[in-house]
């Protein structure tokens, strides 16, 4: 996803599987570290670009983040939890006949995969009921 900073640069950050929650297809509820510079720029200037890469090319999710209550938010300490109403959705892939294509997505391993997968499921669930 990206924020845009004091200075409207824009402002990469990463999101995990237990992180974003699609609630509809035009809202979106997201959990991002709090006290992270990604929190401060929701908070303050509220446009977020959630951008979503994969093998048949890019989408790009513009939406208006609005920061929900934090208390009963998340059973994690330290996340702040955003509801985003998307605005624009953008797709970009490769033109008909073009030689050219995504050859696959960021991905990451966890060093502890059945943890992870426990914590992503808790915050999935704490996005649900925020």
């Amino acid at each position: 996803m990206a924020t845009t900073d004091e200075r409207g640069r824009p402002h990469p950050a990463l999101l995990a599987y237990g992180e974003v929650l699609a609630l509809s297809p035009s809202l979106v509820r997201l959990a991002v570290s709090a006290g992270s510079t990604t929190e401060r720029n929701l908070r303050e200037r509220r446009a977020v670009t959630l951008c979503l890469v994969g093998p048949d090319g890019a989408c790009y999710v513009k939406a208006a983040a609005r920061a929900l209550p934090s208390e009963g938010s998340s059973s994690d300490a330290g996340i702040a939890v955003f509801e985003a109403a998307v605005e624009d959705v953008l797709v970009d892939s490769p033109a008909p006949g073009e030689e050219a294509w995504l050859t696959g997505g960021i991905t990451f391993a966890a060093g502890d995969p059945a943890r992870r997968a426990r914590e992503s499921a808790a915050r999935l669930e704490a996005l649900r009921r925020a």
